[in-house]
């Protein structure tokens, strides 16, 4: 019995490390999450190129890759960022995260 309540709660401490929300995320989804949030405008330039930049976490465990605004911007040989935003998708522990910049 004793064995059963302590796997019980070992499990249950794992999905709530599993389920805190990651950074300022709008819109958490522990199961499943399919979602693109508005990020923050920068400049009023036009917008005639767009860059990715994408990042992966395995179950809150190993997190892998580069997903940051500066990135993005990089690989989209973009130098004045007019605004981007970010689109997360979670499937049970597996998340991908691809943030997309726009500017010129």
């Amino acid at each position: 019995m004793m064995k059963k309540l302590l796997g019980l709660t070992a499990m249950l401490a794992f999905l709530g490390i599993l389920a805190l929300p990651a950074g300022a995320e709008p819109v958490n989804g522990f199961i499943y999450k399919n979602a693109t949030e508005a990020g923050e405008g920068f400049s009023q330039t036009g917008v005639y190129k767009t860059g990715k930049a994408e990042c992966k976490s395995y179950f809150a465990l190993v997190a892998l890759g580069n997903c940051s605004v500066n990135e993005a911007a990089k690989n989209g040989k973009i130098k004045n960022v007019s605004y981007f935003d970010t689109h997360t998708r979670n499937i049970l522990g597996y998340k991908k995260v691809t943030v997309q910049v726009y500017g010129n």
